[in-house]
């Protein structure tokens, strides 16, 4: 299987290169650790609209799981592309892990059907949505990039809305109670 341009994707490469990273002993130094982010944000970009088409076919939780793994490695592409990541060993190890993903859902895509709602699949991964309120972040709507605190790791990133969130809001005012 291939892109649609024609760029067949070398699965032994991307799996030499993310499992170098993913096993080695330490992090690259600082001039290998950019040729590493460099073939993984590449392997990474070859692998999305592959898995895009695939999650279009499947069915069930690999289908929910190939959309959660699309999200995932939207949101490290753009971090990279908006010059807005995180400290170049946090994105080669998050980098290594959603290529390894991505892999392998191209490789094992189980049994698959007729395309079934593909906008909705790319509409869904490029989604923005606040980590306060819950609520989407409209195209042209202020937001940052946040760290949400969690007890698996040391945090999760994601986005919120600047200035007053008005969902959060809402959903405050909505909970507040007379006091008699």
């Amino acid at each position: 299987m291939g892109r649609s341009d024609g760029a067949p994707v070398d699965a032994g490469v991307i799996r030499e290169t993310y499992t170098g990273i993913l096993k080695a002993a330490r992090l690259p130094e600082a001039a290998e650790l950019d040729k590493a982010l460099g073939r993984l944000r590449g392997h990474v970009q070859l692998l999305v609209p592959e898995a895009m088409a695939l999650a279009a076919r499947m069915r069930g939780m690999r289908r929910r799981t190939a959309v959660h793994c699309l999200v995932w490695a939207y949101q490290l592409v753009q971090e990279e592309e908006d010059d807005l990541s995180a400290a170049p060993e946090v994105r080669v190890q998050d980098l290594a892990i959603v290529a390894r993903a991505l892999l392998a859902l191209y490789e094992y895509t189980g049994p698959l059907g007729k395309p079934y709602r593909a906008g909705e699949i790319e509409k869904t991964v490029r989604r923005r949505m606040c980590g306060m309120c819950m609520q989407p972040i409209e195209d042209g709507e202020p937001f940052e990039r946040a760290v949400y605190a969690s007890e698996a790791s040391g945090g999760i990133r994601g986005y919120s809305h600047t200035g007053n969130c008005a969902g959060l809001a809402a959903a405050l005012r909505s909970q507040l109670r007379a006091v008699p």
